[in-house]
This record gives structure tokens, sequence and C-alpha cells, in this order.
């Protein structure tokens, strides 16, 4: 089991360990109130199992909703538009742009749940459609170079983590995280040799957005 995995799988049993005691002692936190969140940010993608290639920053944004429904756990649903791929590390292999947009489905543990500075966790899977991808160095289109293969549809997990800051109307946060595809999302073609190759990144984002009743 990669590490990614396993860290999503700990956090989501930590939050459910944290929170079910918690939802029975104490349902306050379903008056919370919806919370919606605009995001920006700075991506660092690359593409495992390909060699070659290396670390692409790219940039990401989107609109994120907090549903609370129990004590401390949340559901945070997001859409968001996400630059992905890898840069080219040598001759030998293409570099990748790819656009695409991400539907993550989180599970989140509020760590202060009670508090205007709230640190938290969350895990969960995405689903990703491709928008647009072009070759680095070149003016054709993924589906136009003959040795480049992409999926329209990717597959994978993200975790990570943040904190969120309350200020009257007005909601701040901020947080890293890591996405890993489960599909595989490229595949490079070298003579007989095919490597198909999984999207990874870490993301540096920040946010603003408003709390909507509780």
């Amino acid at each position: 089991m990669s590490h990614p995995v396993f860290l999503s799988l700990v956090v989501i049993l930590v939050a459910l360990a944290y929170a079910i005691p918690a939802a029975a002692q104490d349902s306050s936190g379903r008056g919370q109130g919806l919370q919606a969140t605009v995001l920006a940010g700075a991506t660092f993608s690359t593409l495992h199992g390909a060699d070659d290639l290396d670390r692409r920053t790219g940039t990401m944004g989107g609109v994120s909703l907090l549903f609370p429904f129990a004590g401390p756990l949340s559901l945070q649903p997001e859409l968001l538009f996400v630059s992905r791929g890898a840069k080219s590390a040598s001759e030998l292999r293409e570099g990748l742009e790819i656009s695409s947009v991400q539907l993550p489905a989180l599970l989140r543990l509020s760590l202060t749940p009670r508090s205007d500075l709230t640190p938290h966790l969350y895990a969960g899977p995405y689903l990703a459609f491709e928008l647009d991808c072009s070759v680095e160095g070149s003016n054709l289109d993924c589906d136009e170079f003959g040795t480049v293969d992409t999926n329209a549809v990717d597959v994978g997990g993200i975790a990570g983590g943040g904190v969120s800051f309350l200020a009257g109307p007005l909601l701040l946060t901020g947080g890293m995280r890591y996405d890993f595809g489960i599909s595989s999302l490229a595949e490079f073609e070298s003579g007989s040799v095919r490597e198909s190759a999984r999207h990874g990144a870490f993301a540096l984002y920040v946010g603003a957005g408003i709390r909507i009743g509780g």
C-alpha cells in the first residue's frame, strides 16, 4: 500500500474514532451552518511510473463547500480547475501540461470545532476530467502526438490539512494537500516499450468564504 493511500485511511479512521463519541455527547455541530469558500493556489505535479520527468508548477482554483453533520465531522465537496502534468527532464521524454476539472468528495475532521481558529484534516476520493492537454515544446495537442496518450477521466485520492479562521462574517483558510492518482493518467510509447503513468501532486492554497446559517 502506498504512503498517500495509507495516510488517507489513517485520517479517516482517526476522524471516525474522534467523531462518534463526540457526536453522542454533543450534536451542536449540526448548527454550525454551511460554509462556502473560494480557493486559489499552486500545484507541483508529476507523473509517477515514467522516467525522465520532473515536477511541473501549475495553478488550482475553485469552490469548496462544507456541510457539518456529526460533531467535528463534515463533508467537503469541491469543484476545482487544476493544472497538472510533468516537465521533461531529458530529450528522451515529452513533458505534458494537462488542464482538468476535479471533483473531490472529502471527509473533514475539525480539531477545535468550537473555536474561531480551527485546524483540520481531510481525506477522500476525487474524480477528474481532462479539459485540455498539450505537449511541452510542441504546438500539438496530446491526442495529435503519436507517442503520448492521455485518459479523459482520472480517479484518485486526496489527503491534506489546513487551518480556518473566522473573522466576523468572513472565513479565511489555507492549507496543503497531496493528490495521488489510482488510475492511469498518461501513457508514453518509446519503440516497443509503453509506460503507464499516474498523477501525483502537492498543492498549497488559500481561500476566503462565508458561513451560511448556524
